[in-house]
């Protein structure tokens, strides 16, 4: 009978580097700090702050602010975590069986679409029921 001790020894260094990336938090502040905003890693809003100064540039500069604050507080999250997970990566039983996938990323970086490649109906009409 084969001990499984190595397995076990990896399963519990996959649930380290899980639980650790489900606490990453990326942070950024806008340009002129009045827009700041914090992600888990998944990119998901965490925390969202915004300055009355702010608010006086009107909506569509404030969108364009608070999508960029995004966007940069998605990257740090993205970085962050995958830092974590290259560590999982560089075990060779890992490693191996990443080279086994005929791919040499360990994982691809999301893709966000920026403003001219969203044309979802709900934003270029203000609503969902203009889209029906």
């Amino acid at each position: 009978m084969t001990s499984s001790a190595p397995l076990d020894d990896l399963a519990a260094k996959a649930r380290r580097v899980h639980e650790a990336v489900t606490l990453v938090r990326g942070r950024a502040q806008s340009a002129g700090g009045h827009v700041t905003a914090e992600v888990d890693a998944a990119g998901r809003i965490t925390a969202l702050t915004i300055t009355d100064t702010a608010l006086a540039g009107g909506a569509a500069a404030l969108a364009a602010i608070v999508t960029d604050t995004h966007r940069a507080a998605c990257a740090k999250a993205e970085r962050a975590a995958q830092a974590l997970r290259d560590e999982l990566v560089a075990d060779p039983r890992v490693a191996q069986i990443v080279a086994g996938t005929g791919t040499n990323a360990p994982a691809a970086p999301r893709h966000h679409p920026t403003p001219v490649e969203d044309d979802d109906a709900y934003y270029a009409t203000r609503s969902i029921l203009r889209s029906i």
